[in-house]
């Protein structure tokens, strides 16, 4: 999976791959340099609007996330990808049966993250 820098929020899919299953797939998210972070949310946990100053690639294994950026909004399941351009203003809520999904990004400062107010 390549970090492409582009205009806009893209979604495609995956088989679904259960948690125990994720080594190879987190080999092949690796960025050249950078990491994949396993990331855990629970039933009802916000990441509230946000930017990243670099680009990203989650990946859902388990549960389902409502994932909201400027202009839409959509529910994401196990095998779902979200290639997410940097500086794309978004946010996130874990529905029901929460979410775990992989993350990939490159390193950066994090002084440029930067936190939006709804």
């Amino acid at each position: 999976m390549s970090h492409k820098t582009t205009e806009t929020i893209q979604f495609s899919a995956l088989p679904a791959t259960p948690l125990s299953d994720a080594a190879g797939l987190i080999s092949k998210m690796l960025p050249k340099q950078g990491c994949v972070e396993v990331q855990h949310d629970q039933p009802g946990k916000e990441h509230a609007w946000h930017t990243h100053p670099t680009d990203e690639t989650l990946v859902i294994l388990e549960g389902s996330v409502r994932f909201y950026f400027e202009g839409g909004e959509r529910i994401c399941r196990s095998g779902d990808v979200i290639h997410l351009p940097a500086f794309k203003r978004h946010g996130s809520i874990a529905l029901d049966d929460g979410c775990v999904y992989l993350i990939a990004m490159e390193p950066h400062s994090f002084e440029d993250a930067k936190n939006v107010d709804a």
